[in-house]
């Protein structure tokens, strides 16, 4: 009995050494029977890591916002005269700091005498407002030079040159009637590779406009030799070659030249008009021309419908913070938006056809009119674009416009900038989720943002939809 017993035991010790040395053996590191606590929580941590888009922005690479950029273009054809007093106090209420009379293609047809467009084909029924109204409502504003009666002759005709004269007593008697003392800028033509020019090729058009604008220039500089107004060429931004093209005919008034005007309607999905190569060709287009006197007017804008897939309202709304930052860091000196009027181009205007409603479009533009103020500060850009200023040494605004992309976490590392708190955290929201291009103005939220330890801001954007968009003022110091 003895001996059994010790064979039972010897079989149950050998039975457990077998056991632990098995590979079902219950291993602490074995990942069949879990991980130790500290290494638990190392695979937690890693599980937490940031999976958003980081964006940088470096408070040291700033340049100053031009206040003139938050202008508007007059729509002649589209706000009648009687109505013009209710659009100035709106767009006083927008903003707006600048206004382009008497527009663009009225341009080229505007009696400045009569306040009428005989000869255009798509004149009113009731007339725009005329200058005296202009000077009465409006503090800053520019007026465009017509061309087009001689460009439409052969060059150097004896036509051509009698429709020259007219258009330098035109020029006369706008700048006369618009106050030679309060006229901030004056374009030379509207768009002269767009316009008929008697059925010439570009390059023929190119050299009759030079010779209209030199001439035009030239004669404003005998009447007007003590001017303080800029006096800018007119060009298509997205060809700044031509710029040179016309420095090279330029022989004479070249310096009367203040810098140029240019219609820069961009997109970002377009091969010729597209936001990517913009800040660069607005330099090239001013530098080429003349870099030692490069004022720049960006006389005509906004977000194109047919470069940005019939983006409408909110949708359009969310790529107007990005051309403002591209502005700003191009060095812009003056712009002016156009349609006003949401009936001209329906889902990118500003205001319905009475004023009484503003759209996505004018919201965002006022929002960033009273708050992209002071300095433009550099950012990176991800998947998303990101527009910063610097309003003072202690203020910087943030916006982040989250288009069509789903919902995110985003991070903002910003360099030579303490945060130190969060005044303001607001999203913009469409009017409604599943019609983001709804003819409707957007509404205003609270959003939710934090700052970690490593001065880093952090939020989500489009969490409930798409086309949100982040505004944040954060409060803190220059490093």
């Amino acid at each position: 009995m003895k001996d059994l017993r010790i064979k039972i035991i010897s079989a149950l010790a050998l039975l457990m050494i077998s056991f632990s040395c098995s590979p079902d053996a219950t291993d602490p590191m074995d990942p069949k029977y879990g991980i130790p606590e500290e290494e638990a929580e190392e695979e937690v941590e890693e599980g937490n890591e940031f999976t958003g888009d980081t964006f940088s922005i470096n408070v040291s690479n700033r340049k100053e916002i031009n206040p003139l950029i938050f202008g508007l273009n007059n729509d002649w054809r589209q706000i009648p005269s009687t109505r013009f007093t209710a659009f100035s106090q709106e767009y006083k209420n927008l903003g707006g700091t600048l206004l382009r009379f008497p527009g663009g293609w009225e341009s080229e047809f505007y009696d400045w005498e009569t306040n009428t467009t005989p000869t255009w084909d798509n004149k009113p029924e009731e007339p725009g407002a005329d200058i005296n109204t202009i000077k009465s409502n409006i503090e800053n504003y520019s007026i465009v030079l017509p061309t087009a009666i001689a460009m439409n002759h052969e060059l150097n005709s004896a036509s051509f040159n009698e429709a020259l004269i007219e258009l330098e007593e035109t020029a006369k008697t706008a700048i006369t009637m618009a106050g030679v003392n309060e006229i901030g800028i004056v374009e030379i033509g509207n768009e002269w590779w767009l316009q008929y020019a008697g059925g010439v090729s570009r390059a023929d058009k190119l050299t009759k406009y030079t010779t209209v604008a030199m001439n035009i220039a030239e004669y404003i500089s005998e009447e007007f030799p003590e001017r303080n107004f800029k006096l800018l060429i007119n060009g298509d931004y997205t060809k700044p070659s031509e710029f040179a093209d016309m420095k090279e005919q330029f022989t004479k008034a070249y310096e009367e030249i203040d810098g140029v005007a240019l219609h820069t309607y961009v997109g970002y999905q377009t091969d010729t008009h597209n936001m990517e190569d913009l800040q660069q060709r607005i330099g090239e287009s001013a530098d080429n021309f003349n870099p030692e006197k490069n004022y720049i007017y960006l006389s005509e804008w906004m977000p194109s419908r047919d470069y940005n897939e019939k983006r409408l309202y909110m949708e359009a709304a969310n790529i107007i913070p990005d051309i403002f930052q591209i502005y700003a860091m191009a060095g812009t000196d003056a712009a002016a938006f156009w349609p006003p009027v949401n009936s001209s181009i329906p889902g990118v205007g500003v205001f319905n056809w009475n004023f009484s409603k503003t759209f996505p479009v004018g919201q965002i533009f006022s929002d960033l009119s009273n708050s992209f103020t002071g300095e433009v500060v550099s950012t990176s850009d991800g998947n998303f674009q990101i527009t910063a200023a610097l309003q003072d040494d202690q203020t910087l605004v943030v916006y982040v416009p989250g288009k069509d992309r789903d919902a995110t976490d985003i991070k903002l590392v910003i360099e030579e900038f303490n945060v130190e708190s969060i005044e303001v955290a607001e999203k913009f929201v469409p009017d409604d989720y599943t019609e983001t291009a709804k003819a409707a103005p957007y509404k205003i939220e609270t959003a939710s943002a934090s700052i970690d330890s490593e001065n880093k801001v952090q939020f989500m954007i489009n969490e409930e939809g798409s086309y949100q968009i982040i505004k944040l003022v954060l409060k803190g110091s220059i490093n």
